[in-house]
């Protein structure tokens, strides 16, 4: 199968490509930079907006997938026009241009449960909810996000007028080994390999977190399904963010034998005002089959494990 991957030096794309690794499949990604000189995928340069996508690379390939965002790391420091512009008005760019040009394959892009905002009630979102909410959202990424969740409802009101298959996937959490190393799990197995005090958040915000590995290999089981539609995507158990740190740091404490010093509440984040995270999945179950398989313990032994030895 010919599949294009944009953004393909994002986390969810670098672990899609491994899964994707195969024979059977002829990859062409689309990134900044090429550090697949050695493999036989097919590399193009792609940075917007000095180096922008060409679609006629696009119109041969049988599946799309649009990873590309900016906005995830606050550490970056994205201005607010390029978070508009990546995870809004590119992928759109995307979806118009090619529905001008009669693609005829499949484009998968993603949306992420920040999407919510500041929710009034602790409830699971369904896709309607999140493409008609009018809770206030804290900043650009959010509402980003959201632009786009809400012009690809609108397209798929008119189905039948898109030459191609469109599938929009909402993430929770993700987390796995290899994720940046200033997100919450390897700041906290960091900082207690150095013997630093570590600081929090009071935690109380309610998360989902969803393993990277089960995500790509439900995008693998699924390469040729031709469901339109919006799709919530994510383990469905719901717990704060202090539970999974106080779980992170028991593990720590019988992996490596450390007692770790940590304080809550002395620190702020941006995600701080959305109290209650959660997505209701009741509308993937009856297209797909997702039953995660890695376990939040499990995953969390794979961070320490790959610190320990770095």
């Amino acid at each position: 199968m010919k599949i294009g991957i944009i953004g393909a030096s994002s986390f969810l794309a670098l672990d899609l490509i491994q899964t994707l690794d195969t024979k059977q499949h002829q990859l062409s990604l689309f990134s900044r930079s090429n550090r697949w000189r050695d493999s036989s995928h097919q590399w193009h340069a792609y940075d917007y907006p000095t180096q922008p996508l060409k679609y006629v690379d696009l119109m041969d390939l049988e599946l799309l997938y649009f990873c590309a965002g900016a906005g995830i790391q606050p550490k970056h420091q994205d201005n607010n026009q390029f978070i508009y512009e990546m995870n809004a008005f590119e992928p759109i760019r995307l979806l118009s241009t090619l529905k001008d040009l009669n693609y005829k394959g499949k484009i998968i892009c993603f949306g992420s449960y920040f999407e919510i905002g500041n929710a009034p009630l602790a409830q699971a979102y369904t896709e309607d909810m999140l493409a008609t909410h009018s809770n206030p959202v804290p900043n650009a990424y959010c509402t980003a996000k959201n632009l786009l969740t809400r012009y690809i409802h609108t397209e798929l009101r008119n189905k039948d007028q898109l030459p191609f298959v469109l599938q929009h996937f909402i993430l929770s959490n993700i987390y796995g080994a290899n994720e940046n190393s200033n997100r919450l799990l390897p700041y906290i197995i960091q900082s207690c390999i150095k013997g630093e005090e570590l600081s929090f958040t009071s935690g109380q915000q309610y998360r989902q977190y969803t393993h990277i590995r089960d995500i790509s290999k439900f995008l693998l089981t699924n390469l040729t399904d031709s469901h339109n539609g919006i799709f919530n995507l994510t383990d469905t158990k719901m717990m704060t963010v202090r539970e999974l740190i106080e779980k992170t740091l028991k593990l720590i404490q019988s992996e490596l034998g450390i007692i770790p010093e940590a304080t809550f509440g002395s620190i702020n984040k941006r995600d701080i005002s959305m109290k209650y995270l959660g997505l209701n999945t009741a509308h993937l179950q009856k297209y797909f089959t997702f039953a995660p398989s890695i376990s939040l313990e499990e995953g969390i032994l794979e961070y320490i494990q790959h610190y320990e030895n770095h």
